[in-house]
């Protein structure tokens, strides 16, 4: 393995050109990677299999991996030379047949607790190089990050593992210290898990929880939504429409205060500001700390129209204020429920908004007979049907994540002030800048 590397501009430090070499492929630039960093086994795991050499096809693999204490673990991975920082398909395989290969060793050193070890321990330490060589390779995106390819997956797997089988077994005292790494990281994270939720649990226990949530029966954060619903009657349809394991509710009543301007007084005598915080287990500003959140997903959930965005908008503009590790963290979305439902005999589908539903009525739903179109004047106006279909099963429904995107330090926060504060000359001027931009208006 040669890379070869310019300068545009020698700095006297910096030669004009270089060639790092490594004979022995990826083992050697892993173990320059890893360079005075203990490791568990003298030499990697490292190989290369020619994929026709197995499997009659056309292609290569070619892998380097040692675990360290040292440090954290990386992949490195790549598909015809290059990059997969995203990784992908071949990474799955790799993985794969890694994890099968320590998994079955275990058993074989009768040891019960190799069964526990999943993907994230072995990946913890270990520091991995993977590079395959297929024809027609299909990416994620235009800039290739991540590869798609599903055969990558099944011919990496296979060309690896018996390799690693052979490789522990050639080395029983490393693969008995990696084995024993990998258990006591799966049994570090099973601890962690297991505090988290017994911290659940106390917390709900201390807490007093506000009378208007329906909570979930999870005691882990991991995995649970709550759903803030505008008004009692989308609350009722959402009680019949969630899955009572993972998804809790919180109907609001009317529209919560905008803090932006509003006093810190204020804010803790809001009724709906402290049934939110309640329900959350956290607190306002400074006083809110990220492993306090109860819930894994906070799902904004409001009505498809004027209202509905003005409520949305102002409940945004209380976490960005009062929350914002909340949003950075990726903790907040909002629902898109349908503002309509187009039913022709027993089909049923939903559009968005008009131009959704425009396109379905020229396009047709495929059957015979009337379309009849039915516009949602609100969430409580759908049936618990139609509610968890569109707006609430993460098998069938469509969610926008809330982010911060501040190219500009401040950007947002200017913004925010300037449309959501007490100055209306600044909204007004926001609003001549930019009406040229809009080129239709529903109200």
């Amino acid at each position: 393995m040669e890379i070869r590397w310019k300068s545009a501009l020698p700095d006297g430090d910096t030669p004009m050109e270089a060639t790092f070499h490594f004979p022995g492929g990826l083992a050697d630039y892993l173990g320059e990677q890893l360079s005075g960093a203990v490791t568990y086994a003298e030499r990697p795991f490292a190989g290369r299999v020619e994929f026709a050499e197995k499997f009659n096809q056309p292609g290569a693999v070619e892998w380097a991996i040692n675990w360290t204490p040292a440090r954290d673990g990386f992949v490195q991975s790549y598909c015809n030379t290059v990059p997969t920082p995203e990784g992908g398909t071949h990474e799955s395989g790799f993985w794969a047949a890694v994890l099968k290969g320590i998994r079955a060793y275990g058993e074989l050193a009768n040891n019960k607790k190799a069964a526990q070890i999943t993907r994230e321990d072995m990946a913890a330490g270990g520091c991995a190089l993977v590079s395959c060589f297929i024809r027609e390779p299909e990416f994620v995106g235009q800039t290739k990050d991540r590869l798609a390819t599903q055969e990558a997956a099944r011919l990496v797997e296979g060309a690896v593992r018996d390799h690693f089988d052979n490789w522990l077994a050639a080395d029983p005292k490393a693969a008995g210290a990696i084995l024993d790494f990998l258990v006591l990281r799966a049994e570090e994270r099973l601890r962690r898990r297991a505090e988290k939720e017994t911290s659940r649990k106390s917390a709900t226990k201390k807490l007093r929880l506000p009378g208007k949530l329906v909570d979930c029966t999870a005691t882990a954060r991991a995995g649970t939504e709550l759903f803030i619903v505008e008004g009692d009657s989308a609350g009722g349809s959402a009680k019949m429409a969630r899955e009572r394991r993972t998804q809790a509710l919180l109907p609001l009543r009317g529209k919560i205060l905008n803090v932006i301007g509003a006093a810190s007084s204020k804010l803790g005598q809001n009724a709906e500001i402290s049934d939110l915080c309640q329900a959350l287990g956290v607190g306002l500003g400074t006083k809110f700390r990220l492993d306090d959140l109860r819930y894994d997903r906070i799902i904004i959930m409001t009505d498809a129209d004027v209202d509905g965005a003005h409520i949305a908008a102002l409940l945004m503009t209380f976490f960005y204020t009062q929350m914002r590790p909340l949003i950075d963290a990726g903790h907040l979305y909002l629902a898109c429920p349908p503002l309509f439902r187009l039913t022709q005999g027993p089909r049923r589908v939903y559009a968005l908004d008009e131009a959704e539903k425009d396109r379905l009525l020229a396009e047709g739903l495929g059957g015979k007979g009337r379309i009849d179109v039915s516009r949602f004047k609100g969430l409580g106006e759908m049936d618990a049907k139609d509610l968890k279909d569109t707006t609430m099963n993460p098998a069938t429904r469509k969610l926008i994540r809330v982010s911060v995107d501040d190219d500009i330090p401040g950007e947002t926060g200017d913004l925010v002030e300037r449309l959501m504060g007490k100055k209306p000359e600044l909204r007004f001027q926001y609003i001549s800048e930019n009406a040229r931009f809009v080129d239709e208006l529903d109200v």
